[in-house]
């Protein structure tokens, strides 16, 4: 695991790009997936939010960065920036788990990068912590009605409780 905040901020910025763009991925995915309108509904908002997280970080590393070219990684570190490991035979619960993980560590670290910037640069990061804690919130709640309906993913919701 990487010290973050031993890090720098260029770095930290390309490992947030990561992993937007894998989140961005896996909820696609799992839109292509499921057959649940609304759950297929709500994982194609929470792809295109992601998509867009993408385009504001580049943004904030060009206005931090003047001239320079963010890096990057093929990969995040793990510990800091979790991805969902998705399989053939992962279950819609373990995987909104997995997500819901990873949105509350992305929150947490845009709001710990957030301490490294000035304004109005510190303010976009704490718009993006927030926003990801409101994806935490919708995956939670989605997470509770797997829990609870076994087939919740693979049908409509009135078939789903009836």
């Amino acid at each position: 695991m990487i010290d973050a905040s031993q890090t720098s901020v260029s770095r930290l910025l390309g490992m947030a790009v990561r992993a937007e763009i894998d989140s961005n991925q896996i909820y696609s995915d799992l839109a292509n997936k499921v057959l649940n309108p609304l759950l297929k509904e709500k994982f194609t908002l929470l792809a295109f939010e992601e998509s867009k997280h993408k385009t504001v970080l580049e943004k904030l590393f060009a206005g931090l960065f003047p001239g320079e070219e963010i890096q990057i990684p093929e990969k995040t570190d793990e510990a800091l920036l979790p991805s969902v490991q998705m399989s053939p035979s992962s279950s819609l619960v373990d995987i909104l788990y997995q997500a819901m993980g990873a949105e509350e560590a992305a929150g947490n670290f845009y709001l710990s990068l957030s301490a490294r910037v000035q304004k109005p640069k510190k303010e976009i990061l704490e718009y993006l912590a927030r926003v990801e804690k409101s994806h935490y919130q919708m995956l939670q709640s989605e997470y509770l009605l797997a829990q609870e309906f076994e087939d919740y993913a693979e049908k409509d919701i009135d078939k789903v409780v009836t």
